[in-house]
């Protein structure tokens, strides 16, 4: 990764839901809402936990974040409690956090802060989260990291480049694959997503004849953009509504559910009009460019 992954991730992260970032850089540059809580080293600098639970309420007010498992959980939870309001909450970053989460939301309740938040961080991935709120802890947030912009359980997108049209001065022809392992479409496409569904269509096919939105459009030609970038905010409201559209077993982080790609007829005549024709070395032609 380079010094600027931080910081795109973090874009990226928002895009995809989630509620801000810590990265200063990604809220100057893309107007990410930025939150975040101070570190170990903030509390350890004033050598007296309560002393630097108050310089900070002293500067964030209801903002305030307070980092709880420097020295001993459920002291730092007791101290966070006598400092009091106001106070958005504390973080929990070690241990066991379905367990401390539930001693320390005691400790806050009986201490007359109801309304105090639990967040949790501390290498926390999809599935942790999915245990612990599983399992009734009383959490309220997570911030996570390493896990989200690292992609630590695939590390690499394995992607192939393939020629689909192949143009000869005035002439130009369509190209498939048809190798077991990596078989691939002839010719230009569209995608069309229906409610369930998502089909594969020859480019220049009726629209009308589809029941989907078509998916592909032009955003760059020749190395110009031809079409204006929407803001931040309206992606992210897009992939909201995209997301909460999907069929809902895709939705499950435990077991991946298939879902329907279709291809049309046309396309698939096509790419079986060349398998016959690779047979005897020839290319399929469509005539000379108009």
């Amino acid at each position: 990764h380079s010094p600027a992954a931080g910081t795109l991730a973090a874009r990226s992260a928002y895009l995809g839901g989630c509620a801000g970032t810590r990265n200063t850089e990604a809220g100057m540059r893309f107007g990410v809402p930025v939150s975040g809580t101070a570190a170990h080293s903030w509390t350890m600098a004033f050598g007296d936990e309560k002393r630097a639970f108050q310089a900070l309420q002293a500067l964030l007010g209801d903002s305030t974040v307070f980092l709880i498992d420097t020295y001993d959980t459920i002291r730092g939870a007791q101290v966070a409690a006598e400092v009091g309001r106001p106070a958005w909450g504390v973080r929990l970053d070690s241990g066991d956090i379905e367990v401390l989460s539930r001693r320390v939301r005691e400790i806050l309740d009986n201490s007359g802060l109801r309304d105090a938040k639990i967040m949790a961080t501390n290498d926390l991935d999809e599935f942790r989260i999915a245990e612990v709120v599983g399992a009734g802890a009383p959490l309220d947030a997570f911030g996570v990291g390493t896990q989200l912009a690292t992609s630590a359980d695939a590390p690499a997108l394995s992607a192939v480049y393939k020629l689909v049209e192949l143009r000869i001065g005035d002439e130009h022809y369509y190209t498939a694959k048809f190798s077991e392992a990596k078989s691939t479409l002839p010719a230009p496409k569209q995608i069309y997503r229906e409610r369930h569904c998502d089909l594969v269509a020859l480019h220049d096919e009726c629209s009308s004849d589809f029941k989907g939105e078509p998916l592909l459009r032009p955003v760059v030609s020749r190395g110009e953009l031809v079409e204006t970038l929407p803001r931040l905010s309206k992606s992210r409201n897009y992939a909201q509504s995209a997301i909460s559209a999907l069929p809902e077993p895709l939705l499950s982080i435990e077991k991946s559910a298939p879902y329907d790609v279709t291809v049309s007829r046309r396309l698939l005549q096509l790419a079986e009009s060349i398998r016959n024709d690779q047979r005897f070395g020839h290319l399929v032609g469509v005539g000379r460019d108009n």
